[in-house]
């Protein structure tokens, strides 16, 4: 089922998982659908939720970009109905 809102603890782990997967295989950007499709073989996120693959971890990224809850560490969109990208931040 969706989740209405995600908690803290998701989200930080999403963003920790995203920014030392990237790090260690010095990769600079993941798409939203490469980025849901890692979460779900790495069992930190589902993949199989919602109308499509990804739809879960894209609803994280919307409701992030609204303010519902933290943003995830990296994801930028240049604007709504575009596409999302997760950058490794430089530390």
């Amino acid at each position: 089922m969706l989740k209405s809102e995600y908690t803290r603890e998701e989200v930080d782990k999403v963003s920790q998982f995203f920014q030392n997967y990237m790090a260690q295989s010095a990769i600079h950007s993941l798409t939203a659908d490469q980025a849901a499709e890692l979460l779900a073989k790495n069992s930190v996120l589902r993949n199989d939720i919602g109308p499509k693959p990804g739809f879960n971890f894209r609803e994280m990224l919307r409701q992030g970009r609204e303010g519902k809850i933290e943003k995830v560490a990296g994801a930028y969109q240049l604007r709504p109905k575009t596409r999302w990208t997760i950058n490794l931040i430089d530390k």
